[in-house]
């Protein structure tokens, strides 16, 4: 094993850490989150259910089924407006990240989103001046036999994240696109540890 080898060996081993002990704290903040939103979810749940339930009690018998329904979607809009705050939370905790938390997050929806062939990243200018050295190339060593990615020269208006543009082809990897792809399913996710 040649010395060029051991250094590469050893660069791969530390960013493998790096990403482990990244991810690791990424997953106690969001479950961190998650319990005090389940613990103010809980509290607001139960102030609106037990005062659509004191409604309920003064209507009579025939009004009683139009009560329950109203205390039905009034949970739900405060289930919901919960969870948009949630997400929205987690969104904003963006900013919060370091460089390297930040590009290894973009390294990861990168590695998710490459297509085959030649394409163009395009970034805002505020991430391209802090661009880890390297990062085209640590993109395009994942998958060199079917895709190649350049990093695009000018600065496009968005507000982070990425564009891949593959002529034809073009994937809106903006962060905020990221998460409107996955608000349904994070949204579910957040039901279940927080509603369940």
């Amino acid at each position: 094993m040649t010395g060029l080898d051991k250094i590469k060996e050893k660069i791969e081993e530390q960013s493998r850490e790096s990403c482990e002990k990244i991810f690791a704290e990424t997953n106690l903040k969001i479950k961190r989150m998650i319990a005090e939103a389940r613990e103010e979810g809980n509290r607001r749940a139960s102030e609106i259910v037990g005062a659509a339930q004191a409604q309920a009690d003064k209507q009579n018998a025939v009004s009683k089924s139009t009560a329950e329904s109203i205390t039905r979607n009034r949970y739900l809009e405060i289930r919901n407006a919960i969870l948009n705050d949630i997400i929205s939370a987690a969104y904003l905790s963006i900013d919060n990240f370091s460089d390297e938390e930040y590009f290894d997050m973009i390294f990861s929806l990168c590695k998710k989103n490459i297509q085959p062939g030649e394409g163009v990243m395009y970034m805002n200018g505020y991430d391209l001046s802090r661009l880890p050295a390297g990062f085209a190339e640590r993109i395009n060593s994942e998958f060199p036999e079917v895709s190649s990615v350049k990093l695009g020269e000018k600065a496009v208006d968005i507000e982070n994240g990425f564009i891949l543009d593959y002529g034809d082809i073009t994937v809106n990897c903006t962060l905020r696109a990221v998460f409107d792809e996955n608000m349904d399913a994070l949204k579910d996710m957040l039901s279940k540890e927080l509603f369940s």
